[in-house]
């Protein structure tokens, strides 16, 4: 028998989001740049 887990991060609402928000903001950028964004369809 074989289970197999996934998880998925949206740039958008997961902890990757976040780190690019806060890069953002550290370097004095939007909030939402390069994250505002339609992610594409697989």
């Amino acid at each position: 028998m074989l289970e197999i887990v996934s998880c998925l991060d949206n740039m958008v609402k997961g902890a990757a989001g976040q780190a690019v928000e806060n890069m953002n903001l550290m370097y004095g950028f939007d909030e939402t740049t390069a994250i505002d964004f339609i992610p594409p369809a697989f």
